[in-house]
């Protein structure tokens, strides 16, 4: 992905509101390259299916369902990642302030040398499991920083979205459904003080199902 790329994937993440998801866009989902159910191509499928407009496949620590997708589309003629719009996307752990969190890198070019530690579907160690390295190898490779589903982690959110702003994140993944509810939906008490967090950083919020399942509806 180019830096024009980075820029049109901000503004897409700028026109997310609550209701974005999961219908929309879709910047978390998991496959069968990490701990997910579906297939690459089973995704692909229901991205069409359900008129996503754009999406990301977050496999952990793994770009592989991007790639698969990436070759069939140059191998069938029928095949267009244009639409529903396929961004890459991987979810890396690291610590931040001393505590293990995930975050979402999107909208970078998957062959970028700045990425090899986080793409072996392993997770990092010494200096590269810090946030900090993590970011920064993000935005060599000119994606987004996310910070995770912040309100899962042993520090409340407030403090780890303070930290993620001194450590120049672009985006915290606001909307989500901590409940796991049957039909997704974001929290509301909690994705609203978020919201407002994240605000107050000049953070930009996202959205994303975290689907681990079979359906990119709920988680």
């Amino acid at each position: 992905m180019s830096n024009i790329d980075s820029i049109k994937l901000k503004k897409i993440i700028k026109s997310i509101t609550k209701e974005s998801c999961p219908n929309s866009i879709n910047f978390h989902m998991h496959s069968t390259y990490s701990d997910g159910s579906l297939t690459a191509k089973e995704i692909y499928n229901q991205a069409i299916d359900l008129n996503i407009d754009h999406y990301a496949i977050t496999d952990h620590h793994s770009v592989d369902a991007y790639i698969e997708l990436s070759k069939l589309e140059d191998a069938t003629l029928n095949f267009k990642l244009s639409f529903p719009k396929l961004w890459t996307g991987i979810e890396i752990t690291c610590l931040l302030k001393g505590c293990l969190v995930h975050v979402l890198g999107l909208g970078f070019d998957h062959k970028s040398k700045y990425l090899s530690p986080y793409i072996e579907n392993k997770s990092a160690i010494g200096n590269e499991l810090l946030a900090s390295t993590v970011v920064d190898s993000i935005h060599k490779a000119n994606g987004i920083a996310v910070l995770a589903h912040p309100a899962r982690y042993k520090l409340p959110f407030d403090i780890l979205i303070d930290e993620a702003s001194k450590l120049n994140f672009d985006a915290v993944e606001t909307w989500y459904n901590y409940e796991r509810a049957n039909n997704w939906i974001p929290s509301k008490f909690v994705c609203d003080k978020i919201f407002d967090c994240a605000n107050s950083y000049s953070l930009l919020s996202t959205c994303g199902t975290d689907s681990h399942g079979l359906s990119l509806l709920r988680r």
